[in-house]
């Protein structure tokens, strides 16, 4: 149950190459040795119990080797861990899981450093434009979202109407990633859900399927 928890709390978060490369192979090691049935010895068990464990284990391998039976002279009966033992591995896997746990979830969560840099850079869409092509007349300001950022992009809203064939006033949301490409969601006024456009040198910003463009006023 433990390692289905630490597993469900991982995949709430988009993991990436870098950090699936740094932590898959210990999952895997912890998983390996919590399925596995492994002896004392390796259950991590301290140097007496070990040296005892082995000790058995010679008595026992020696014994069925002066057994008559051919079978029996290469059998060795297994050996039962101490309950130390199994509690000594259990503590390892659990604190083995939890430090992976703990790294995974503070290396994917964004800095509020990086937040910040990516609100800024989102900034730059920043203003009022219209459309003199599609709506005459009309206009369309946006505006970010206050602490709506994460890694790389910046949730946003675009406030627009007025113009010709359109609505008097409608709200769109929209993603801007970085101070590269914003995407916009005209589904609320009946059109395609993932616009998107490019900020361009003189500031308007101009939009890949349909070549349209919205100046900056």
């Amino acid at each position: 149950k433990f390692v289905h928890n630490i597993i469900l709390h991982l995949l709430e978060y988009p993991l990436s190459s870098t950090m699936a490369t740094m932590l898959l192979p210990t999952l895997f090691l912890a998983l390996l040795l919590a399925l596995h049935p492994f002896s004392g010895v390796l259950a991590f068990a301290p140097p007496a119990a070990a040296r005892s464990c082995y000790a058995s284990s010679s008595s026992t391998s020696i014994a069925a080797s002066s057994s008559p039976s051919d079978n029996d002279a290469f059998k060795m009966m297994p050996s039962s861990p101490a309950p130390a033992m199994d509690n000594t591995r259990k503590a390892f896997l659990q604190s083995m899981l939890t430090a992976a746990a703990a790294t995974a979830t503070v290396a994917m969560q964004p800095t509020a450093a990086a937040n910040a840099a990516t609100t800024q850079a989102a900034s730059s869409f920043l203003g009022t434009y219209s459309d003199p092509i599609n709506h005459p007349g009309g206009t369309r300001t946006i505006t970010l979202i206050d602490g709506a950022s994460n890694g790389d992009y910046q949730l946003a809203q675009v406030i627009g109407g007025g113009g010709r064939g359109e609505p008097k006033e409608y709200t769109l949301p929209a993603v801007i990633f970085g101070d590269r490409a914003i995407v916009i969601d005209f589904s609320p006024k009946g059109g395609p859900r993932d616009f998107a456009g490019v900020l361009e040198s003189d500031g308007s910003i101009k939009f890949l399927r349909d070549g349209n463009r919205w100046p900056r006023l």
